[in-house]
């Protein structure tokens, strides 16, 4: 024998007669390897799919045998002889000291190989050497003993094995779902980086090859010779590769199928895991530097990644590897966590909470997820299910903040800190994603800036995208858009009638602008409207435009923001005001009215007239009085002594007035005056304008001129609540002046004519500023009340309004009318009755209001100043009441409704 004896690693075992051999390592670089051929044998070939060669029989068996018993173990060998085209053939020796009998006599011994018969040939040659003539007598001699003996590649019984699939056929997502995290047998049969493997699975029914992609990690990519690409070898790549192949290559593992890969992956390509009893591989290279995390497979862990996150952050600490040059956050700063309560969702990922031990309130931004997007059409109605799930699951919740990092400041978003918030054991920005209703961000591997509960973020993201629920459900959802009940006066009335007919009716306060002013939402009717408390007055509010509000404003809007905010509520509605908004009862948690409750704190008073006509009326001054004896709010320096020091006054006051007004003799006022009815603003409300000549002409020449002096609009031009503009009138596009009373969304504002006294709602284009020379004229439409009437204060009733609304419409619509100005209250319409002057001389009986009364659409007004004015057409008119009611017509056809107020 000329060679010398050598030592090596069994790399790979590529046949059942050939090896791939690896020397010892030198420094850094990667150890020297070579081919080795078994002399002397032959065992079958496996196939090459590329060359379209199918497996000889029983050649993985072979190569399996061979495998199982060196594939990464040392061995001794030698060099025996070479062929033309260099390729080396030699003999192997392996066991516990490296000595003894050449392998190649094991493997024919056992029926895996037989001898070539250019081993046979050599014999007969004179110029064979000695040592390979006697192995090659002995190879022989094992040979005929595994004929003999029936073994291996010799039995005439040899059962058919599985096939061996090089190429992935099947479908991949059904492949995956019947095998899914089951741990299979497999082999390692090659490393093409650290983190991407190609192993063999040993399932019943093949010996099926896949690529396996190790969950949760990424190593350098290592990619050479490969067709059509150029060669890429990132940096620790080659170090990553050779530390899994002394590892993993070509040994007995068991495989978990975890997921598919994200793009457009070669079949057969799975994320998973490799389970080897030396330890979790893919913790060994991230501990090492030698990969990082990679988010997308992170989600198929089983447990969660944290414990690789960890494994990270020491590498990138210790600034091993691939971490060498990292420049940045090392290791996320302890996460502060305290305890709140939600008192607001600003949208599908933005929460205000209350810091309990700061008392202050704190918006956070949910970490690591994105609502979805409001510019999206397809999207927007998703922002708002989002923005509703967080309402129903949370507000006025108590939950746990941990603030998990800093947002800063970038071109139009302002600085935001982001945390994760957990109600009871549900994490918000978790139970959004799952739901289909967030996203969740992507970073790069050195962003450590993300939710400390990331990882769930993405396990919750992969189930809804496999639910195809929300945004993932390929279904558009457009933005909801709900009325406004409270546009105008006039759109409001035709509510009303509706919800005091339904009792208590189910809202959401969507806004709390004061102490005792919200916004609602109907969910049922997709209405919005704004409410009043009635009954009561609360404090203004502190304003945004920096205006100073009253005392205790800011705590009675406080109060509101804690207990009513986003809540789900009751409401019962009692009227509505003069701009459209609705007054009435809102009732929290069904129990506590809130009207009552900011009594009871001091931090509103009754409000006389309001709660006279109030149902809750008595309950209402039994709070104040109830804050008033606490010493509550308002009512801190509240004397009792002297509050009835007060009313004595104030009765002593009241009955000199009376003195003085019986000892005037006041007699009633005879002020008649030509008029139009301009508007019906309610059954008993109404505007007129003086018919007088003059008045009309001067009307029509203001007009005339309105119509051609417009100021021209400017880009800076904003209308004003308060302010006199010219707005155009959208039935004949005409000029008129007007008065803004509320600016709405979208550029929209309410707008009363002053001139005629109707209002409606226009868009800002529609508006001018008003010129000086027809600012200074008083307004020809003049607010007016039917004297000595009343609208009953009964919810029954108010069925009627309707009714009354006809007639009084046919009684005074297109018609020149006479109206005497019974009483001029202060601050307040004026006082009038109506007559038609065809029917002769005006009495009571015979006017409009006199008509009213006698349909049974009306009761007696006895507080009103025209009452007390004219006492005789006063009794008149409750006669006309009384006559009504005995009839049992209008709205006494079912008896007396109203008792005796």
């Amino acid at each position: 024998m000329v060679n010398q004896l050598q030592s090596a690693t069994v790399k790979l075992v590529l046949s059942g007669d050939s090896l791939v051999l690896r020397g010892a390592q030198r420094g850094n670089s990667p150890p020297p390897e070579r081919t080795l051929g078994l002399a002397f044998i032959q065992a079958p070939h496996l196939g090459n799919a590329k060359k379209q060669v199918a497996d000889e029989a029983f050649s993985l068996e072979s190569r399996e045998f061979l495998r199982r018993r060196i594939a990464g173990k040392p061995v001794k060998f030698v060099v025996r002889y070479k062929t033309p085209s260099g390729r080396e053939y030699g003999s192997v020796y392996a066991g516990p000291d490296l000595i003894g009998d050449d392998l190649s006599l094991k493997i024919v011994k056992e029926g895996r190989a037989k001898v070539t018969d250019q081993a046979r040939n050599k014999l007969n040659r004179s110029d064979v050497d000695p040592d390979d003539a006697d192995l090659i007598d002995r190879l022989l001699d094992a040979e005929h003993q595994a004929r003999e003996n029936k073994c291996g590649m010799w039995s005439p019984k040899n059962p058919h094995s599985r096939p061996r699939l090089t190429t992935f056929d099947d479908d991949a997502t059904q492949f995956l779902e019947k095998y899914k995290n089951r741990e299979l047998r497999a082999t390692v049969e090659q490393v093409r980086d650290a983190s991407t493997l190609r192993v063999m699975l040993h399932l019943p029914e093949a010996h099926q090859m896949v690529t396996l992609m190790l969950s949760g990690v990424k190593a350098p990519m290592v990619r050479t010779n490969v067709p059509g690409m150029p060669d890429l070898v990132e940096p620790f790549g080659e170090e990553a590769k050779f530390n899994v192949e002394i590892r993993l290559l070509q040994q007995d593992v068991k495989v978990r199928l975890e997921g598919l890969p994200q793009g457009n992956a070669a079949p057969g390509t799975f994320a998973g895991t490799v389970i080897h009893s030396a330890g979790n591989i893919s913790e060994w290279l991230v501990s090492n530097g030698f990969a990082k995390i990679a988010d997308w497979s992170a989600i198929y862990l089983e447990g969660g990644a944290a414990h690789l996150r960890q494994l990270e952050r020491a590498a990138k600490a210790k600034r091993m590897r691939i971490w060498k040059g990292f420049v940045g956050q090392v290791s996320q700063a302890p996460s502060k966590t305290f305890e709140a309560t939600v008192v607001r969702i600003v949208n599908g990922d933005t929460i205000v909470v209350h810091d309990e031990a700061k008392d202050a309130d704190r918006e956070f931004q949910l970490a690591s997820i994105r609502q979805p997007r409001v510019s999206d059409t397809d999207q927007a109605g998703y922002m708002e299910q989002s923005r509703e799930s967080l309402r129903r699951l949370c507000i006025g919740k108590p939950v746990t903040v941990t603030i998990d990092y800093h947002k800063p400041a970038h071109e139009n978003f302002r600085a935001r800190d982001c945390a994760t918030i957990k109600y009871k054991n549900t994490d918000l920005g978790v139970h959004l994603v799952k739901n289909g209703l967030a996203s969740v961000l992507k970073y790069r591997a050195d962003d450590t800036d993300r939710s400390s509960n990331y990882d769930e973020l993405l396990v919750a993201e992969a189930q809804a995208q496999t639910a195809k629920v929300g945004i993932h459900s390929g279904k558009p959802k457009a933005a909801t858009k709900a009325s406004d009940a409270s546009e105008n006066a006039t759109r409001a009335r035709s509510f009303i009638t509706h919800w005091q007919r339904s009792g208590r009716v189910p809202c959401i306060v969507e806004h709390v602008s004061g102490g005792a002013r919200l916004r609602l939402y109907i969910p049922k009717e997709n209405v919005k409207l704004l409410f009043v408390l009635g009954g009561i007055r609360c404090p203004r509010a502190p304003r945004k435009d920096g205006s100073e509000g009253e005392p205790l404003g800011a705590e009675a809007l406080e109060y509101t923001m804690r207990h009513a905010m986003q809540r789900n509520v009751e409401v019962e509605f009692e009227g509505v005001d003069k701009v459209g908004g609705f007054i009435g009862s809102v009732w929290l948690n069904k129990e506590t009215n809130l009207a009552e409750a900011l009594l009871e704190r001091g931090l509103a008073s009754v409000h006389g007239y309001s709660a006279d006509q109030s149902p809750h009326g008595n309950a209402l001054y039994a709070a104040e009085r109830t804050a008033k004896l606490d010493k509550r709010g308002m009512w801190a320096d509240y004397s009792a002594e002297e509050e009835a020091r007060k009313a004595e006054e104030k009765a002593k006051l009241e009955q000199q007035r009376l003195v003085d007004a019986k000892a005037q003799q006041l007699q009633p006022r005879i002020e008649f005056v030509d008029v139009m009815v301009s508007e019906l603003a309610s059954p008993m409300s109404l505007f007129v304008q003086m018919a007088q000549p003059s008045k009309i002409t001067e009307l029509e020449n203001m007009m005339a001129d309105l119509a051609v002096s417009q100021m021209p609009k400017t880009a800076d031009f904003v209308p004003k609540v308060g302010q006199l503009v010219s707005a155009c009138y959208t039935v004949g596009d005409e000029w008129h002046r007007a008065k803004v009373l509320k600016a709405l969304p979208a550029n929209q504002y309410l707008v009363s004519y002053i001139d005629f006294g109707n209002s409606e709602t226009l868009d800002v284009n529609r508006i001018r500023p008003l010129a000086s020379k027809f600012a200074t004229a008083e307004p020809h439409a003049q607010e007016a009340q039917l004297a000595f009437l009343r609208l009953p204060n009964d919810e029954f009733v108010s069925d009627y309004v309707d009714e009354t609304y006809d007639l009084l419409r046919s009684l005074v619509e297109g018609r020149k009318l006479v109206a005497n100005i019974e009483a001029r209250p202060a601050n307040a319409p004026i006082q009038i009755t109506l007559y038609d002057p065809s029917l002769g001389r005006p009495v009571v009986e015979k006017s409009v209001n006199g008509d009213i009364a006698s349909a049974g659409f009306a009761v007696a007004n006895k507080h009103a100043l025209s009452s007390q004015h004219n006492a005789q057409a006063a009794a008149k008119m409750q006669e006309l009441v009384d006559d009504a009611r005995n009839a049992h017509r209008g709205m006494w056809i079912y008896g007396d409704v109203v008792g005796d107020e």
